[in-house]
């Protein structure tokens, strides 16, 4: 597996502030992603970036909120939904949510921007947040991506992995999928990312109905 260098916190933030204040352009237009409450309740996006994936949470029917550590990110979705969603500057590995605020989370290229020593504060935090019976959908570069390898120079850190090494820091989630998604290119190369859906239990396991 392919691991980048190891960044500051301070040194990615102001890596990823300066990527979004040279680009100056909130995401328009929709991605595909998981639908598991079929557009009701309450939805957060952490690492919302240019707010691709909160444009398809807002299009389905979710109330949304997005959330990222890139206050460069969040002023830029702010400017482009702030009358449909609410935008929050914060680290994933410390969210500024109450206990079960959230019907559905999703993480959609975030992961991969994750240390091993951060990714099972992160899975617990969004645990958290989550409503009992409430999802979460994580999708991340795998190994075999066509980028994997090749981004060291750019200074974001990169941690590619597969369904089964995510899987393991959700082991406390009802696990609805786990899988690699393969899309060759016309060039001959591969995109190739994990996606995975997780369910938060309705009580923690070993609990009865009394």
């Amino acid at each position: 597996m392919y691991r980048a260098h190891t960044y500051t916190p301070m040194d990615q933030r102001e890596l990823w502030d300066g990527l979004y204040r040279a680009n100056g352009r909130a995401w328009r237009g929709n991605s595909r992603i998981s639908d598991p409450l079929s557009g009701t309740g309450d939805a957060l996006d952490i690492g919302c970036g240019n707010g691709k994936t909160v444009s398809t949470l807002i299009d389905l029917g979710y109330r949304v909120t997005g959330a990222d550590f890139s206050s460069e990110a969040v002023d830029l979705c702010t400017e482009r939904f702030g009358n449909t969603a609410r935008f929050v500057t914060c680290d994933a590995s410390d969210l500024p949510f109450p206990d079960g605020s959230f019907d559905y989370v999703t993480a959609v290229h975030l992961l991969e921007h994750i240390e091993d020593s951060a990714m099972q504060t992160v899975a617990d935090e969004i645990l958290r947040i989550l409503r009992p019976g409430g999802y979460a959908f994580v999708r991340s570069f795998t190994p075999t991506d066509m980028r994997s390898g090749t981004r060291s120079g750019e200074g974001i850190r990169y941690v590619h992995r597969n369904p089964d090494e995510i899987v393991r820091f959700f082991r406390s989630f009802e696990t609805e999928f786990a899988r690699r998604v393969d899309e060759p290119t016309r060039f001959g190369t591969t995109r190739s990312r994990a996606e995975c859906l997780f369910r938060k239990r309705e009580r923690p396991p070993g609990t009865h109905n009394p």
